[in-house]
């Protein structure tokens, strides 16, 4: 095991990993790429792209003048606007192209931000915005039924009931509320923004600000803040909790109720109770953003990159309500590295960590899977688990700067995107035994400019790439984290930016790892169509089918906004062609607002 004081060294950078070796430069089809300074971001979408987006001109939805000009620049902006409630329904068999497969049945849950403003005044961060919930079920005989309602938290209720329809009524993470008084002495409110989850016959809406908030699966109402059974949870608790596919045992992490500074750990079974928490080692008086982590079989693993807040007069201004809390926030990658932490799954007990390793940046994971380095039976308790594995983990590593990112999540409505904005998915290889990072490289060489360009050029929705194109929101073919003993899935699928001049996501891409050199198979959106996270489900096969099952075997399900009709649609793919025909296609007649992330709940057989 490796304990703190002895696991604090950063560990030898290796040479294919650095900026302008093979993977983080871009390279050519012939030779090994330099790292290619970004092509400057236009100011507004050009061409086939510009197109107009038919944004409501009066009613309750109606934007300002200054959110009308900043769509017209670039039309993914109209997704950042609110679509309102939408009623569960029924849609009609008319707005369906294709075939729902027989066996897609379930409902696809996504969360994200219902609004970025109240009125005319926008939130401080894109991640301050309201909740919204939206789910898309898939019934018996093809029909489906869609809805989407806004996540009644306790700070929704109060803005709804101020009677200001262009102040802040409370204090969000970043946005602070327009009256000072109602700033001082608050800690930060809960939006309900990030994410859906199923767990113990409910389901809820997850943000790191607060507690799961319960959802009526019937009619998306809010039932309100729910309290698991058993020992008392941390304050906050994370948007990506991890549950174990085996035997649906859930971990989770937050920051620890104050007057406290730190962020706990915690073990809850498929019931629904807390077995148990315990505190990251983490250092002391200082604030840390966890979103993910990644999950194997026996071990979470946590990447902390060095984005804190720590003290001094932003931390006093940020806890006395002075001053915004998540803009407070600094990058510290000039003086130390991103910290990494291995727990057990089983008792939350430290394997790795507190270890410091380079400056790198991350939101996401795409999981990670356990190597053993001898063939020996690891479950010999005189031959210790943590002393046979290297821990591969999969994780997402953005390109450009931290503070970057955030200038653009802080104002969206006039945020531009460039691929120093999004990430490439790398392999960090732990050892278990002395905590010492082995390698670090990407599962997948960076897409050439050679094929960057010839997707810009083509007309069609296929391509083929020799590498990833920037990326964000990795999903595992598996459809889940934990490796469960049968090693890395070979897959990956992602979002993908093409620069093909829609300014935003523009593709789904599927990563084969065990080929990284390609080809890695590509659909490209059309202009103005902009999808989001894609879900994978699993096809259901009838009992006497005892094949073999391949791991491509599924669906992809997504949400696709469509700037020319400000309306969205539910795309169905067949996994193992992600270029090909589409399976089906569900228009809806309504738009659903950007989401962060997304769960399908399969129903019973």
């Amino acid at each position: 095991m490796a304990s703190a004081a002895s696991s604090t060294r950063p560990p030898r950078v290796p040479r294919a990993f650095r900026v302008g070796s093979l993977g983080w430069g871009r390279r050519s089809p012939r030779r090994s790429g330099r790292a290619s300074t970004p092509p400057p971001v236009a100011s507004a979408a050009r061409g086939p792209h510009a197109v107009r987006v038919p944004l409501p001109a009066s009613g309750p939805l109606a934007p300002p003048a200054d959110v009308r000009a900043a769509v017209d620049r670039w039309p993914w902006r109209g997704g950042l606007e609110p679509c309102g409630d939408r009623p569960f329904a029924p849609i009609p068999p008319e707005a369906i192209t294709g075939e729902i497969p027989s066996d897609l049945r379930g409902t696809l849950y996504r969360v994200g931000p219902g609004r970025c403003r109240v009125g005319a005044t926008r939130y401080a961060h894109w991640f301050d915005g309201d909740g919204q919930i939206f789910a898309f079920a898939f019934g018996d005989d093809g029909r489906v039924s869609a809805g989407a309602k806004m996540v009644r938290t306790d700070r929704f209720v109060a803005q709804e009931g101020s009677g200001a329809p262009d102040r802040i009524a409370v204090r969000g993470a970043w946005t602070q509320a327009s009256s000072p008084l109602q700033n001082l002495g608050r800690f930060p409110t809960n939006p309900g923004n990030t994410a859906p989850m199923a767990h113990a016959g409910k389901l809820f809406a997850l943000c790191e600000g607060g507690g799961p908030i319960e959802i009526d699966r019937e009619t998306l109402d809010t039932i309100g803040p729910h309290a698991f059974e058993g020992e008392k949870l941390p304050m906050g608790f994370s948007a990506h909790a991890k549950k174990d596919p085996r035997d649906g045992t859930l971990y989770t992490w937050g920051l620890a109720a104050p007057p406290a500074i730190g962020v706990v750990a915690a073990k809850i079974d498929a019931r629904g109770t807390v077995l148990k928490t315990a505190p990251l080692p983490l250092p002391p008086f200082a604030f840390t953003l966890i979103h993910d982590c990644a999950m194997s079989e026996n071990y979470l693993a946590f990447i902390v990159p060095p984005w804190t807040l720590e003290p001094g007069a932003g931390m006093v201004g940020a806890l006395s309500g002075a001053a915004s809390f998540g803009h407070a926030f600094e990058w510290r990658g000039d003086e130390r590295g991103a910290t990494l932490i291995v727990l057990r799954k089983s008792d939350l007990g430290v394997v790795v960590g507190p270890h410091e390793i380079h400056a790198m940046s991350t939101y996401h994971f795409a999981g990670a899977h356990e190597d053993p380095s001898d063939p020996e039976d690891p479950s010999d308790p005189s031959d210790p688990l943590d002393a046979k594995k290297t821990l591969k983990i999969w994780v997402n590593v953005l390109i450009g700067s931290r503070p970057n990112l955030e200038a653009r999540f802080a104002n969206m409505y006039d945020a531009e995107w460039a691929p120093d904005g999004y990430n490439l998915l790398a392999e960090y290889a732990v050892n278990l035994e002395d905590g010492t990072l082995e390698s670090r490289d990407l599962l997948v060489p960076r897409a050439s400019d050679a094929d960057v360009e010839a997707a810009a050029a083509t007309a069609t929705s296929a391509f083929a790439f020799d590498g990833q194109l920037p990326m964000e929101f990795p999903v595992a073919a598996a459809g889940g984290d934990a490796s469960g003993g049968s090693g890395p899935p070979r897959f990956v699928y992602t979002l993908g930016f093409s620069g093909r001049g829609g300014g935003y996501f523009d593709a789904v891409q599927r990563l084969d790892v065990s080929n990284p050199r390609g080809p890695h198979h590509a659909r490209l959106m059309p202009p103005g169509v902009f999808p989001s996270e894609v879900a994978f489900v699993p096809k259901r096969r009838k009992d006497e089918e005892k094949a073999e099952k391949r791991e491509e075997e599924g669906y992809l399900v997504y949400l696709e906004y469509d700037a020319s009709r400000h309306a969205s649609d539910v795309v169905v793919l067949d996994a193992g062609d992600v270029a090909g025909a589409e399976i089906a296609r569900v228009a809806l007649p309504f738009h659903v607002p950007h989401t962060f992330h997304g769960e399908f709940e399969p129903s019973e057989r």
